[in-house]
């Protein structure tokens, strides 16, 4: 039994820029949501704490929360986006799945 993959036409190539643009796009917002979770939840609450910096600095923990939702609720988007459009590249790419 041979496998033998579909021709790659120029429609199914849009597909799969589409899936590595919005990979990126996951990528670079995963990456933003943990810095401003890192920073909201981690720095700026130990840096109060031993007085490195002063206490109204923490009145921006509630922006950078939000940010971070965000950032995340983006990044779901992108990537579901990403895989439902990536399924339908391999999808035409190799009609048969089962091996």
């Amino acid at each position: 039994m041979e496998i033998d993959p579909n021709y790659i036409n120029s429609a199914i190539w849009a597909d799969i820029k589409i899936f590595t643009q919005n990979i990126k796009y996951f990528v670079v917002l995963m990456i933003f949501f943990a810095a401003n979770m890192l920073i909201g939840h981690n720095a700026i609450p130990s840096m109060v704490k031993s007085q490195h910096v002063p206490a109204s600095l923490s009145k921006l923990r509630p922006p950078l929360y939000v940010i971070a939702v965000v950032s995340f609720v983006a990044a779901m988007y992108f990537v579901v986006t990403a895989f439902a459009g990536g399924l339908a590249a391999i999808r035409a790419i190799y009609p048969d799945f089962w091996i």
